[in-house]
C-alpha cells in the first residue's frame, strides 16, 4: 500500500465531530508529553543502541490489583481480583479479537532483542511509538529511510504478533516502509507509522480507533510487551512480572485522567520498557482509545487519546501526501479556545471578589493578635502564586488558605469564628468547585482524585465555622466558599470525624472563652513517606492549632492537636487502620511542618508540662486547655 492510499484509509471516516472538539497542537507546556531521550546521533554517527535501552519511561503505577496478564493462546491467566475479573469478562470477546492485533517490534542482527510494541491500524499498517521507531528509522529528505546497523548495513525490523509465553509459534511480518515519523517535539504525538510487507498467512485486522470520549475512571486494558526495566522497583516487578518478560501481556485497570483538551489520557495499567507503542482498548467499546506513549513510577501512565490520532492523521493526509484536501467544519482555533477560558476564569473570580479572609485581630489588637503562620525560604518557593497577590493568600468569607503547589494541597487554613453570630444552615448535595484565582488551575486537586474510592473531600475549614456575620447573605456566602477544592483535602471516609471535627465546638461552649471568638489553622502534614495516589501524595496526618482569648487571664490561649493513622493499602484503593486525635504541643506541629506560629507556642497550656508528648484524645475531658 502506498503512502496516499494509507492516509485516504485513516481519514476517510474522520469529521470534527468525532473529534470532540479537539483542536490545534499538544502543549509545549504539558508535563504529559514526553521528550525523547535517547540520542542517536554521536559525533554526526549512528550510535548502536545497547541491550534493554528504551527511549521513555513506563511503570508500574500500582503494586497491588492492577496484574500484567500472560497472553497464552490467545487468551490471559485467571484474575485474582473479583472486582477486576468482572470488568475484564464483560470485554472478553473484544480483548480476545484484539490481542492477535498487536505485536512485538524487533530489530534484526541488533544488540537489543527488541525496542517495543506495535499495533495494526489500517491494512497493512502498523503504528507505534516515535521514539521506538527513531531506533531504527530517521527522517530523510522528505521522506524517512532505515538506518544502518553497526556494521553498516540497512536495518531489517520486523513485527511478530504471537511471542507468547512458552510458546514456540511466530507470526512475524517484515517491516517494508516507514511511512510517517513524527517530529521529536513536545507539541506532536509520539507516534510512527509503517508499512508491513504482507506474510503468506496474511496480516492482522486492524484495530478500530474509538470515536467515543474518554473519560475518567473508564475501564481499560493495554496490551504490549512489557521488558525488565530497572527504572522500577525489582522485588515489585519480581512480584508481578515472577521474571518473565518479553511476551505478550494484557493488563487492565482505569483511566486516571483526560487532559483538559482531550488529547493525552492517563491510566493506572501496568507497563515496563517495551510497553512503548502497546494499546490502549476501551473495555466498554472494544477499541483503541490510546497509545501508550510513556508513564512515571507510581505516579502515572500517559497516551495520545484516539482522537488525537485522528486529528493528526488528518492533518497529515493533505499535507504530507498526495490525497485530496478534505474539507473540515469549522473549529474553534487554540487560541479562541483559551481565551473562552480566560473569560470564564474571570467571571468565576469576580464571584470571589471583595472576600476579606481572616483577621489577624479578630481576637483583639496588640498582644491579642494572632497574623498568619509564616513560611520558611524552602516552603516559599512552592507556595502556589494567586492572581493580584503578592503573598499567596486566597481570601474567602472569614477565612483564608495558602496553597502548596507541589503537593495541590494547602500549606495551611486560617478562620475566624464568631460564636455569637452563628448560623446553622442544613447541608444540601456538596458542589466543589476550583478556585479560578491560582495562577496554575493544577496547583489544587479536582474531583478526579476522589472518584470510585474511599477518599473524602475533607474539609480544612469546617462548613459551619465560618458561617456567621450580621446577615443571612454573608454567612451562607462564606459557607458556599468552604466548598473549594482549595479548602480540601484527601482524608479517609473512617476518619474519626467526631473527635476530630468538635473540637471547635467544644473550646466555643466548654471553655473560657472571651466573646465566644475561636481562630483555628488546619493543615496535612507533608511527610517524604506519603505516598501517591492519582498523581497526588496522601498526607497521613493532619493538624489543628486552636487559638482563643482566655476570659480569666486576658491573654491569648493556644492548644495544638494532630490526628493520624495506622496506614495501609488492600487491594488497589485505600483502606486506613483506625484513626486517633492527639493533643500535641504547638512547638511539635512548628517542627514536623516548618510553619512558624510566632508566639503562640509560648502560650500553649501544654508546653508548661514537662516532656509531654502525645496525649491521646477518646473525650473531650482529655484536653487540656
Amino acid at each position: 500500500m502506498r503512502k496516499a492510499a494509507l492516509f485516504s484509509l485513516l481519514t476517510d471516516k474522520v469529521v470534527l465531530s468525532e473529534l470532540g472538539g479537539v483542536a490545534g497542537e499538544l502543549e509545549a507546556t504539558s508535563p504529559l508529553v514526553h521528550r525523547p531521550s535517547l540520542d542517536l546521533l554521536v559525533n554526526g554517527r549512528e550510535a548502536a543502541v545497547q541491550p534493554g535501552q528504551f527511549t521513555a519511561t513506563e511503570a508500574i503505577i500500582l503494586v497491588k490489583g492492577r496484574p500484567a496478564l500472560l497472553v497464552v493462546d490467545g487468551k490471559w491467566e485467571p484474575i485474582k481480583v473479583p472486582a477486576l475479573k468482572k470488568r475484564v469478562d464483560a470485554a472478553a470477546s473484544a480483548l480476545e479479537s484484539v490481542i492477535p492485533r498487536v505485536g512485538r517490534v524487533e530489530i534484526l542482527s541488533h544488540a537489543s532483542d527488541y525496542v517495543g510494541t506495535g499495533w495494526m491500524i489500517a491494512p497493512d499498517v502498523l503504528v507505534t511509538n516515535r521514539h521506538v521507531a527513531d531506533l531504527f528509522a530517521r527522517r530523510r529528505g522528505s521522506g524517512f529511510s532505515f538506518r544502518a546497523d553497526a556494521e553498516g548495513r540497512k536495518m531489517g525490523v520486523r513485527v511478530d504478533f504471537l511471542r507468547e509465553f512458552e510458546r514456540p509459534a511466530l507470526r512475524q511480518a517484515r517491516v517494508a516502509e516507514v511511512l510517517f515519523i513524527e517530529e521529536s517535539s513536545d507539541v506532536r504525538p509520539d507516534m510512527a507509522l509503517v508499512r508491513l510487507e504482507r506474510p503468506e498467512v496474511g496480516l492482522p485486522e486492524p484495530i478500530e480507533l474509538d470515536d467515543r470520549a474518554i473519560k475518567f475512571h473508564d475501564d481499560v486494558a493495554v496490551i504490549g510487551y512489557p521488558a525488565e526495566d530497572p527504572r522500577n522497583d525489582t522485588f515489585v516487578m519480581r512480584d508481578i512480572f515472577k521474571n518473565v518478560y518479553g511476551v505478550k501481556r494484557m493488563s487492565p485497570g482505569w483511566v486516571s485522567g483526560v487532559r483538559q483538551d482531550g488529547k493525552v489520557l492517563e491510566h493506572d495499567c501496568t507497563t515496563l520498557g517495551g510497553s512503548s507503542g502497546s494499546v490502549v482498548i476501551n473495555l466498554a467499546t472494544g477499541k483503541a482509545c490510546g497509545l501508550h506513549f510513556r508513564g512515571t513510577y507510581l505516579e502515572n501512565n500517559s497516551a495520545v487519546t484516539a482522537a488525537a490520532l485522528k486529528q493528526r492523521l488528518a492533518q497529515l493526509g493533505p499535507r504530507a501526501v498526495s490525497v485530496p484536501v478534505v474539507v473540515e467544519a469549522a473549529v474553534e482555533s487554540d487560541e479562541e479556545v483559551e481565551e473562552k477560558k480566560r473569560a470564564a476564569r474571570g467571571r468565576a473570580a469576580a464571584d470571589l471578589a471583595g472576600r476579606t479572609g481572616y483577621e489577624p485581630t479578630f481576637l483583639g489588637d496588640g498582644d491579642l493578635s494572632v497574623p498568619l503562620p509564616s513560611l520558611p525560604d524552602e516552603l516559599l518557593a512552592v507556595l502556589a502564586p494567586v492572581e493580584g497577590t503578592s503573598d499567596g493568600e486566597l481570601r474567602y468569607g472569614h477565612f483564608s488558605v495558602k496553597m502548596r503547589s507541589d503537593r495541590r494541597v494547602a500549606f495551611f487554613t486560617a478562620v475566624n469564628i464568631d460564636g455569637n453570630q452563628l448560623f446553622n444552615f442544613p447541608r444540601s448535595k456538596d458542589v466543589w468547585s476550583p478556585d479560578p484565582r491560582l495562577v496554575d488551575a493544577g496547583h489544587q486537586t479536582d474531583n478526579e482524585l476522589y472518584a470510585k474510592n474511599n477518599l473524602d473531600r475533607g474539609h480544612l475549614v469546617r462548613r459551619l465555622d465560618p458561617v456567621w456575620g450580621a446577615t443571612r447573605a454573608e454567612a451562607e456566602e462564606a459557607m458556599d466558599d468552604t466548598f473549594r477544592f482549595t479548602n480540601c483535602s484527601p482524608q479517609h471516609a473512617k476518619l474519626n470525624q467526631k473527635t476530630w471535627l468538635s473540637l471547635e465546638d467544644y473550646v466555643l461552649q466548654n471553655a473560657a472563652t472571651h466573646g465566644l471568638r475561636v481562630t483555628v489553622f488546619t493543615g496535612p502534614r507533608f511527610q517524604d513517606t506519603d505516598r501517591p495516589y492519582r498523581g497526588v501524595p496522601i498526607p497521613e496526618e493532619f493538624w489543628k492549632v486552636v487559638v482563643i482569648v482566655n476570659e480569666f487571664t486576658g491573654r491569648l490561649s493556644a492548644t495544638g492537636y494532630v490526628i493520624s493513622q495506622a496506614a495501609y493499602l488492600d487491594d488497589i484503593e485505600f483502606v486506613f487502620g483506625e484513626f486517633k486525635t492527639y493533643q500535641v504541643a504547638v512547638s511539635e506541629i512548628e517542627a514536623m511542618t516548618g510553619l512558624s506560629f510566632g508566639d503562640l507556642a509560648s502560650q500553649d497550656p501544654l508546653g508548661s508540662i514537662e516532656s509531654p508528648g502525645r496525649r491521646e484524645i477518646g473525650r473531650a475531658e482529655d484536653l487540656v486547655l
